[in-house]
């Protein structure tokens, strides 16, 4: 209402001034001064013509100065009749700045990094907005740097889906209704990590799971890629249809659980690295199917807990054979204690059907695939005159296990 009352009189004025002009125009061009033989008319009618074009100029600036009143009136009322999104934004940003520090945070306005957003009187849905997920992801696993750009995507118990992306203060969160337990994996700049086993919560910097201090150390993404090394030795006397630990069950573990299990990982209070802790009774009984490791990596039970790491089908019944039908057995009858190393073999680690990383193994059987990002591969290794061996690989950013490999004749 304010703008067309101001431009009113602009609108007036315009249209009296111009109507006036082509008037006097056309009155002096017709000749109709000589015609009516009047001065005295004629400078009447010329005055009056004047003073309805000085009319229209006046009114075409009062219309100017009211709209510019308008403007300072609309503004004091909180009117903006003229959309100025910085002002209005930046406005806005300093109230919300204002509010933050009133609830704790820091000059800068932190938003608490590194803290649990999901507590009572922040974001568990009493205080400001609700989150279904949260965290701040690092540089390194003791959080020293922020990780500005790393995406986190997330699966829910439903299937429900959501894809993040940290700030710039490693902060990430989603509103989305997300129900626990989460499937999460971090990803930057080609690398990828993944959670060792679904997140029962969804604060991430909770106590227990990834806070200062913590076992598991902070949620991070490095770029400091790490050496991939191994071994590869030949079967003096050829296959064995035999399923042992040193043949075919340690590859497996090294490749999918030593970087938890181990001393200084996740889980390094149930180790993983050698026969005697992999066999130890808690974890196994020869023989039996309703051994601990077998239920921990059966992805149809609850307790399926290390299934996700596994992530296959052959690989869990070559563990499942090797307890129940071969009892655990360490050694198969054709293996010798030190095969004989096997050099040129081509060593490749690929992804999605394209080769990422590949080397040759030297005159020892040793290989090293330098500075290897973080991820999941498929490993295959192979030589003339033997069966090629091939398994998935997930590859850490820390507590990297050598690889050995042993190769069996055609």
């Amino acid at each position: 209402m304010p703008i067309l009352l101001c431009w009113l009189p602009r609108c007036y004025g315009f249209i009296l001034g111009r109507q006036s002009y082509f008037r006097v125009k056309k009155y002096f061009n017709s000749g109709g001064f000589r015609k009516e033989g009047n001065v005295a008319s004629l400078i009447f009618k010329g005055f009056l013509m004047c003073v309805l074009g000085m009319l229209g100029v006046a009114g075409f600036f009062i219309g100017g100065a009211c709209e510019s009143y308008g403007g300072i009136w609309g503004n004091e009322r909180g009117v903006s009749f003229h959309e100025n999104s910085n002002t209005s934004d930046e406005d806005e940003e300093e109230g919300d700045d204002d509010e933050d520090d009133e609830e704790g945070e820091d000059e800068e306005g932190s938003h608490n990094a590194g803290k649990n957003c999901l507590t009572s009187g922040c974001h568990a849905g009493n205080g400001e907005e609700p989150f279904s997920l949260g965290g701040t992801i690092y540089t390194d696993a003791d959080g020293a740097d922020a990780r500005v750009g790393a995406t986190i995507k997330v699966v829910d118990a439903n299937g429900r889906k959501a894809t993040l992306t940290s700030d710039q203060l490693g902060n990430f969160y989603t509103e989305k209704s997300m129900e626990a337990p989460f499937a999460i994996t971090a990803s930057y700049q080609g690398r990828e990590v993944k959670m060792p086993s679904e997140a029962s919560s969804g604060g991430c910097n909770a106590d227990g799971c990834h806070a200062s201090g913590s076992s598991a150390g902070r949620v991070f993404v490095s770029t400091n890629d790490l050496d991939l090394t191994g071994t590869v030795s030949a079967s003096d006397t050829g296959a064995s249809s035999e399923i042992s630990y040193n043949g075919d069950v340690k590859s497996i573990l090294d490749a999918k659980c030593i970087s938890c299990h181990q001393s200084g990982g996740v889980q390094g209070d149930a180790p993983l690295t050698t026969y005697a802790e992999v066999t130890d009774s808690k974890l196994v009984t020869p023989g039996s199917e309703d051994s601990l490791l077998i239920r921990k990596l059966n992805k149809d039970l609850d307790e399926g807990t290390m299934w996700e790491n596994l992530n296959s089908t052959s690989e869990y019944n070559t563990i499942k054979d090797w307890i129940v039908v071969y009892n655990a057995l360490e050694s198969s009858s054709s293996e010798s204690s030190s095969g004989a190393a096997i050099s040129g073999a081509k060593v490749k680690l690929s992804q999605n059907g394209r080769i990422k990383y590949k080397t040759t193994t030297d005159s020892t059987g040793a290989f090293t695939l330098k500075k290897v990002k973080a991820g999941e591969y498929t490993l295959k290794i192979s030589k003339k005159g033997y069966k090629p061996y091939t398994q998935t690989y997930q590859m850490n950013q820390s507590n990297i296990a050598s690889l050995a490999v042993t190769l069996n004749k055609k």
